[in-house]
């Protein structure tokens, strides 16, 4: 009993003094900090009351109401004014970035003063510190010395919240003095002290009182202790003496086990002890088991599943459970019984188990005999077969499952012959009647009667690989009659040859190709000794750089040496050959090596473009969007040969823009089919690198809505309309396919469904304050392009960005510095530097400064187009920019992008989600050393941006 009281009575003191020690050490402490805190939000929120002054005035300024000189100076009054605190003596001030005061009521003094070098008696520069708070994060807190309230001789510690206001770049702030906090937290203090005082007597007294009423518990306890130590004596007993192993449970843990449990397991008995028993379930077994064995109390009945040994194998065995009253608490008795020895095989091993469940594979163990059934079967199994839990199908014959009889003899064959048979795919029936098509592979395993086999099984649900595999024929198939197979022989697209002499004039040549109305001329005096070749291109440019006449000899414009190909060689190979040497004309000979003609790649270009009009043709009989989203697939699987064949990046995003611009399309009739005719004209268009013409198979959506104007009263009714539009519009593009847009840029956001007008005011804005915020708006919405109705509109925002750079020459100033300090990625000591982890590059991004940079040369030359190669093109046409230049950019650009497609590829034969992202580890040394030139040659035009617009470091 001594020991009792010493546990009684010592935490009866020990709790007292906690009671103290807490309420001196943590509860007091803990007011007074949220009475400052409280100071600190209450100065916060008055703070942000003043602010919502400024900003009624800077947005009656903005409505025209007011000039700005007016609405600051009615500001700057009505924060003069203004009082709070108890003496009506605690008021606002202002300064601005500089820091300048603008206005402070105790301190007229300081009004219109530079305050960069004012410090309080410690020497602090407040206002210095107060800009800086507010550069770093806009708003802040600031401690420092000041006078009390309009007593300028009183200096006290003073805490202010200062807070930016943008428009005006003003500081505007307000204070609590800390002597004023401290005597509120001595008030408070005391007040606590005594309330403890009485707090901790009542305590005294309770704890008085349980303790006399514990220790006529405690004697009782131990009498009844007595009696169930022998109760235990006598049932531990019993417990050795069982056969089988024996475990009782009390609220679902572990309270005895017998040595038969522990050699079952390989547990001691201390081990198992006080444990859960499901943590001896092995996860193995079906969901049904393991919740049976989770609750505190396990159901009567027997249950035949897997226990977890120490050793980390399976044990299968059949568990009796069985419910008793132990001193009126209802307890678990569970008898478990080794039959592992009554099967032909053990199971496999956890982690075998533990590998295929990481897969979407199933597993199981059947006996294939004519009176055969499930021994075991994983959840990915269960869900394949079509059943609920294992109980529902291990009487099921597997062989019945197998539908086609020949397949079922197949099995037995290849199992009796080879002792397995791998990824044999059959078709089943499932529970529900329905049929899938699996791919099973099993193993036999002996058995005492070689007719009744045991196997273990894996089985894999390949349904929709088949239907995917089903339709990528028919697809292929599809292309083969549309010619866009690139493995034809180029003899298809082969056309006469045409030829002058070799002393002919240049304007010989324009004539002749002018009168055959060819695009190209050989200079031969024998069609298979050529001396070189004059295409459209050569007079274009040639004539005007080398200030040429027109009876200058024509070889002066030739390209020479010519390639050649043949006849058999496949279009793709001869596409890769006019890639690599920049030209569009190749002469073709055939077997005998005599010249047959003349190819031109263009040819190439424009079948395979007019064989995309099948799916544009697709497109515009579709009568629902899941039918668009299927000719959306077909698309990325007609796209997979053409880029692993190295076609150029313009071809491809000229397969996936006309696509996308038909799915838009068609989508908009659609949705208009469902609304109504629309109240009043109006323009879709696209931005970004929809607007571009450069989407990928890994492109979101950008988009917007242009209206025409209409009355004030009928100004919300027509923006629902188009609203409901967008939403229409936009959520059936992201069912196809195309993902909504992370930045909320679409026509489903009011913010970008409004009338010209305001589209105007946007552009005027985004031009006249070149603001971070809005570089990047420019940057995105600068690039739109026209998809679907009036044209209108979209040629009167181009003129207002015409007209609008032309007056504020400022812009493209600050668009060329972004994209001078646009971050690029680069290659050091063998590692990718990026915003990404190590050894991933973000191409998105890689490529983002080439675009940049052909945005801005664009804007400043008044380029119309928004793709960027036609950019570069005509920047290189009009001589604005060196040819070097844009060739090594264009070199750059369709690397990057090429990279982009073949990695988008590439995840999707993995059945990866689509990325922008690609890991430089799987590339190869070659590949990956030509990555860190391309790389390490995008500054050197960055360079060129800030030495043309004369960017400042």
């Amino acid at each position: 009993m001594r020991k009792f009281y010493l546990k009684i009575i010592l935490p009866t003191i020990l709790s007292v003094l906690l009671f103290i020690l807490t309420f001196f050490l943590i509860i007091i402490p803990r007011f007074q900090e949220d009475i400052m805190s409280k100071k600190r939000e209450m100065i916060q929120e008055l703070t942000n009351t003043a602010w919502s002054i400024l900003s009624v005035y800077e947005n009656d300024e903005k409505e025209g109401l007011l000039t700005r000189d007016e609405a600051q100076q009615t500001a700057k009054t009505r924060i003069q004014h203004l009082r709070y605190g108890e003496e009506n003596k605690d008021y606002f001030w202002i300064t601005d970035m500089t820091p300048v005061m603008i206005v402070h009521p105790f301190r007229s003094d300081l009004n219109g003063q530079d305050l960069r070098n004012f410090t309080d008696p410690h020497g602090k520069k407040l206002f210095v510190e107060f800009v800086q708070t507010v550069k770093k994060s806009e708003q802040g807190y600031v401690d420092y010395m000041w006078q009390w309230k309009d007593d300028s001789l009183h200096i006290v510690p003073k805490l202010s919240y200062v807070k930016l206001f943008k428009p005006w770049n003003w500081v505007i702030g307000t204070g609590i003095y800390i002597d004023d906090v401290k005597k509120d937290i001595a008030r408070l203090t005391n007040r606590m002290i005594w309330i403890s005082f009485g707090i901790s007597i009542l305590l005294g007294l309770l704890l008085i009182y349980i303790l006399k009423q514990s220790i006529g518990i405690e004697r009782k306890r131990i009498a009844v202790a007595d009696d169930l130590h022998e109760t235990k004596e006598k049932f531990r007993t019993l417990v050795e003496a069982a056969t089988e192993g024996l475990l009782m449970l009390i609220d679902g843990k572990i309270a005895y086990s017998n040595d038969i449990i522990c050699k079952m397991t390989g547990y001691d008995a201390d081990e198992l002890n006080n444990i859960p028993l499901n943590e001896i379930i092995s996860k193995s077994n079906n969901r049904a088991i393991i919740e049976v064995f989770s609750k505190s109390t396990v159901k009567e009945g027997q249950f035949d599943l897997n226990l977890s040994c120490k050793n980390g194998s399976l044990l299968e065995v059949l568990i009796t459970s069985s419910t008793a009253i132990f001193y009126g608490k209802t307890v678990n008795i569970i008898i478990v019984k080794d039959i592992s020895t009554d099967k032909n095989v053990n199971f496999t091993s956890l982690e075998y188990q533990k590998i295929i469940s990481t897969l979407n594979v199933g597993f199981f163990k059947t006996s294939m005999g004519s009176k055969g059934s499930f021994l075991f079967a994983n959840e990915t199994a269960l869900r394949i077969f079509g059943y609920e839990n294992f109980g529902e199908m291990m009487d099921i014959q597997f062989l019945k499952l197998v539908v086609e009889t020949d397949d079922r003899k197949n099995l037995i064959r290849s199992l009796k012959k080879n002792g397995f048979t791998n990824k044999q795919v059959v078709k089943i029936q499932r529970k529900s009647g329905e049929f899938v098509i699996v791919a099973v592979s099993l193993v036999s395993i002996q058995s005492e009667d070689e007719d009744d086999l045991i196997c273990d099984g894996l089985i894999e649900d390949i349904t929709l690989q088949e239907k995917e595999k089903a339709r990528t024929n028919q697809l292929i198939v599809k292309l083969k009659t549309n010619n866009l197979l690139l493995e034809h022989p180029i003899k298809e697209y082969v056309s006469e040859v045409n030829t002058i002499k070799t002393d002919a004039t240049i304007d010989d040549a324009i004539r002749v190709m002018t009168k055959k109305k060819t695009d190209c001329l050989l200079l031969a005096n024998n069609v298979n000794n050529c001396l070189g070749i004059i295409t459209n291109t050569d007079i274009q440019t040639r004539i005007l750089r080398l200030n040429l006449k027109p009876d200058n000899p024509a070889y002066l414009i030739m390209s020479s040496p010519i390639v050649s190909v043949y006849e058999n060689n496949p279009v793709f190979e001869v596409m890769r050959i006019c890639n690599e040497n920049g030209i569009n004309h190749l002469l073709v000979r055939n077997s005998l090596d005599e010249v047959s003609g003349i190819f031109n790649a263009k040819n190439v270009y424009n079948a395979l473009i007019q064989s995309l009009s099948f799916y544009i043709h697709d497109i515009s009989q579709s009568e629902s969007i899941g039918q668009l989203k299927q000719q959306y697939n077909d698309l990325q699987l007609m796209l997979w040969p053409l880029i692993q064949s190295e076609v150029s990046i313009g071809y491809l995003t000229n397969i996936t823009t006309p696509f996308a611009d038909a799915a838009i399309r068609k989508i908009i009739e659609l949705s208009i089919d469902d609304l109504g005719q629309p109240p009043v004209s109006f323009s879709f268009i696209c931005l970004g690198s929809e607007g571009r013409k450069e989407e990928t198979l890994f492109t979101d959506q950008d988009n917007a809505i242009i209206y025409e104007d209409v009355p004030k009263e009928k100004e919300i009714e027509v923006n629902a309309y188009f609203v409901t539009l967008g939403e229409k519009v936009c959520g059936a593009l992201h069912e196809v396919g195309y993902a909504f847009c992370k930045g909320n840029i679409m026509a489903m956001n009011q913010q970008w469904c409004k009338p010209l007008s305001i589209w105007e005011k946007y552009f005027i804005r985004w031009i006249s304050a070149p603001e971070p915020q809005h570089l990047l708006d420019a940057s995105i919405f600068f690039d739109f392009r026209l998809v679907y109705g009036d044209e209108r509109f979209a040629v009167r925002l181009r003129e207002v960005i015409s007209a609008g750079i032309g007056a504020n020459s400022q812009f493209l100033y600050h668009m060329a510095q972004n994209a001078y300090n646009t971050r690029v990625q680069h290659v050091s000591g063998g590692n990718i530097l990026s915003d990404k982890h190590a050894g991933v590059v973000d191409l998105k991004s890689a490529v983002a400064p080439i675009i940049m940079f052909a945005r801005v040369y664009a804007l400043q030359n008044h380029i119309i187009g928004t793709n960027t190669i036609d950019r570069l093109l005509t920047l290189k046409d009009r001589h604005l920019v060196s040819e070097t230049t844009i060739d090594e950019i264009l070199y750059v650009y369709s690397f990057l992008m090429k990279l982009r497609f073949r990695n988008q590829v590439e995840l999707l034969e993995s059945n990866l989600p689509l990325s922008n992202l690609i890991s430089t580890k799987k590339m190869m040394e070659i590949e990956f050393q030509l990555f860190k030139k391309v790389l390490s040659i995008i500054p050197d035009f960055q360079n060129k941006i800030k030495t043309d617009f004369r960017i400042s470091m």
